[in-house]
C-alpha cells in the first residue's frame, strides 16, 4: 500500500502564484493518495478570495495550541484542505498544517506557495524513501526561474559535514512522519517559530528549513535525488534575499544548540 503523502503550502501574500502552486500538487501522477494542506498566514492581497473560488467553507473555531492561538477559518474541497490564521509567520503556519494533517500522513511534502512541484516530483521522492527505512529525508534539484533568465539548481548530496558548512538544505524536501516524530521540539512545534516569524512584524529569519534538518539528520539518513523535480520563481519578496548578518547571527544562536 503506498504511503499517504500530506503537501503542506504556506502562503503569505502571493496571490499571483498560489493556485498554480496548488494545482502542482493536486495533480501529481504518484499512485497513492495525496492531500494538500494550505495555510494562509493572514494575506493582505487576494489569496484569500482565490482560495474560496475553489472550496467550499467548512467552518470557523479557534485553536489553542503551543505552535498557535486564535482563530482559524476553515475551506475544503475533496483533497485540498485551507486554513486562513493570523499572520504568525511560515514557521507556524507549516506548525497548523502538519498537526492538522497529523493522524492521516505518513509522508510530509513543503512546497512554498510561489513555486510548484513537476508531475512527478512525490511518486520519484517516495520510492526514494521507501527504498531503505533507514532513509527519513528526500531531496531533489530545480529551475530557479528569475525574469530575466532560469537556472537550474543541482542540490548537492547529502554529508553531516556538508550541511554543517554549507547551504544544501532544500525546503521542497519529502520528510517521513515517523522520523519527524523524534524531533518535534519540546513546546509541539515542528518547525521553529523563532527562526521564522510573522512578516507583519518585519523579517526576522529564514532559517527554519536548515534547522529541521540539523534535528532530522541525527536521526535518520538524508538521500539526494539528482533531478529537476520543483520549479522556484525568484521574487523581490523571496525571503532568503531579506537575511543580514545581525540577523543571522540571532538566528545562529538557535541553530547552535542543534549541532
Amino acid at each position: 500500500m503506498n504511503p499517504n503523502v500530506a503537501i503542506v503550502i504556506t502562503n503569505y501574500n502571493y496571490g499571483e502564484y498560489l493556485i498554480q502552486s496548488i494545482n502542482s500538487a493536486l495533480k501529481q501522477d504518484y499512485d497513492g493518495e495525496i492531500r494538500v494542506y494550505v495555510v494562509d498566514d493572514g494575506s493582505l492581497d487576494d489569496s484569500w478570495d482565490k482560495i474560496s473560488h475553489i472550496t467550499k467553507h467548512h467552518g470557523s473555531y479557534t485553536l489553542n495550541q503551543p505552535y498557535y492561538h486564535g482563530p482559524v477559518e476553515e475551506r475544503r474541497d475533496k483533497n485540498l484542505y485551507c486554513f486562513k490564521i493570523n499572520n504568525s509567520g511560515a514557521s507556524a503556519g507549516r506548525n497548523v498544517a502538519m498537526w492538522q494533517a497529523w493522524e492521516w500522513a505518513d509522508i510530509f511534502g513543503i512546497l512554498d506557495s510561489d513555486d510548484e512541484y513537476l508531475p512527478n516530483k512525490v511518486s520519484i521522492l517516495v520510492n526514494k524513501l521507501t527504498e531503505h527505512k533507514e532513509i527519513g529525508v528526500a531531496y531533489g534539484d530545480y529551475d530557479n526561474i528569475n525574469l530575466e533568465y532560469t537556472k537550474y539548481e543541482f542540490k548537492e548530496s547529502y554529508s553531516r559535514n556538508q550541511l554543517i558548512n554549507k547551504c544544501i538544505v532544500h525546503s521542497g524536501s519529502l520528510i517521513k512522519k515517523e522520523f519527524l516524530e523524534s524531533v518535534i521540539l519540546p513546546n509541539k512545534e515542528i518547525f521553529d517559530s523563532r527562526l521564522h516569524g510573522p512578516a507583519s512584524k518585519g523579517f526576522i529569519g529564514c532559517t527554519e528549513d536548515y534547522d529541521l534538518w540539523l534535528r532530522l539528520s541525527k536521526v535518520c539518513m538524508i538521500v539526494h535525488v539528482p533531478e529537476k523535480l520543483s520549479l522556484a520563481n525568484q521574487t523581490h519578496d523571496n525571503q532568503s534575499k531579506k537575511m543580514t548578518t545581525e540577523i543571522f547571527k540571532k538566528n545562529s544562536e538557535i541553530l547552535a544548540s542543534r549541532l
